[in-house]
């Protein structure tokens, strides 16, 4: 018996074909946006990524010996090996670059979830110089997740800079458990934290205000009346502004406790989540890994778990139209038909038993709407029992 080790799955049947309608789906719109595929390196070298991640994403790396001796962590973080390659393979002049991909990231899970291994399709817009490039990613998000059929999905915004400059007078431990807090919704936890910060008046106040900023566009503004910078929310809030006007203000929530890591993202942060609660993913600006790069200018971009896509989008599995009984025909004769209707995209299946009968109770469990006898140039709709010729079936099924 061949088995899974634990947190590895293999996926078939109608999730698979699923996924992989949903990725062809994405990669193709991506595409007409301009990004290009981008295909990353499973390795990353421990020194490269480890100083660039929250510790406790850090640790959830899992380690690994490459076959030359360095030591590498299975890849964690698609926007990292963006960035590397941006870095690497493109000047200034170049800029931005827009990548596409679809592939799987690796880590330790964190609870609820098991699995160590995520399919994920996104972009990344890197080295942009305006606030277009905010609204380019969230709108696209938006777009992805409608051609899916996911069109009650909502998607939570929040700004990490926002965070930042509140928890700036704190020390960075405090600041890290705080974040932690927040990130978990442990709001009884981050409220004992406070107590034990070294802080006290306005800035005090508006740090207990923090998780119950959420709510509708309108959260920005109550926010920033609250700044002694209101600026800092400004991206925020032209955002929030374009998306509305685009139609999508019923579908957006603000959170200003929502949190990703700190060190890594520096602007609007998104989660999209469907009807039902799950995540299907997010992402948001990442300044600050450019600039740990020595690369200036802006970064934007999101990643979109595929499973939970294929799970929650109104994408079916499709049955074969026909399924091709080759018993009666020579095999070459079978395969130059096959090709003749792959040509015409229809979906087919080919069945090779010897046992007419038996290929034909095959193609009702697989959902065929017809079966047909290559040998004898006959047919049968099958859901009618209905006998026709091949010609017959040829005249009325691929007209359609």
């Amino acid at each position: 018996m061949i088995r899974n080790p634990k947190g590895c799955d293999n996926i078939g049947g109608a999730l698979a074909a699923n996924m992989e309608e949903c990725r062809g789906a994405l990669m193709h719109l991506f595409s007409l946006y301009g990004y290009h595929p981008f295909s990353p390196a499973e390795f990353q070298l421990i020194e490269d990524v480890w100083g660039k991640l929250s510790t406790a994403r850090a640790r959830r790396l899992i380690p690994v010996m490459s076959p030359l001796g360095e030591p590498c962590v299975l890849r964690g973080d698609l926007t990292l090996s963006a960035v590397a390659y941006l870095a690497g393979h493109h000047t200034q002049s170049e800029w931005p670059l827009r990548l596409s991909y679809a592939d799987r990231v690796y880590s330790v899970p964190a609870p609820p979830k098991s699995n160590l291994e995520e399919s994920q399709v996104g972009v990344e817009l890197i080295g942009c110089d305006d606030e277009g490039a905010d609204a380019e990613a969230a709108a696209l998000l938006f777009r992805a997740l409608d051609l899916l059929g996911i069109e009650n999905s909502a998607v939570v915004l929040g700004d990490v800079s926002f965070l930042s400059y509140l928890f700036s007078p704190l020390p960075q431990a405090l600041s890290s458990e705080l974040a932690d807090a927040l990130s978990e919704r442990a709001y009884t936890r981050y409220s004992a934290l406070l107590g034990s910060a070294p802080l006290s008046g306005e800035r005090l106040r508006l740090l207990k205000r923090i998780p119950l900023l959420k709510g509708n566009a309108a959260v920005i503004g109550e926010a920033m009346a609250l700044l002694d910078d209101p600026g800092i929310l400004m991206p925020l809030r032209r955002l929030c502004g374009e998306l509305c006007s685009l139609g999508y203000e019923r579908r957006l929530r603000v959170d200003l406790s929502f949190v990703r890591d700190l060190g890594y993202y520096s602007g609007p942060i998104y989660n999209a989540y469907s009807a039902d609660g799950a995540l299907l993913g997010g992402g948001g600006r990442y300044d600050g890994l450019l600039a740990a790069e020595g690369i200036g200018g802006q970064a934007v971009g999101f990643g979109l778990n595929l499973k939970e896509l294929a799970s929650h989008c109104a994408a079916q599995q499709r049955a074969p139209l026909v399924t091709l009984w080759c018993g009666g025909c020579k095999s070459s004769d079978a395969l130059r038909y096959a090709d003749a209707l792959s040509k015409k995209d229809v979906l087919f299946e080919l069945s090779w038993t010897r046992d007419a009968e038996a290929s034909r109770a095959g193609a009702k469990r697989r959902g065929s709407r017809w079966w047909a006898d290559l040998g004898a140039k006959s047919a049968l709709m099958l859901a009618r029992d209905r006998a026709a010729s091949l010609k017959d079936f040829e005249e009325e099924a691929l007209s359609c």
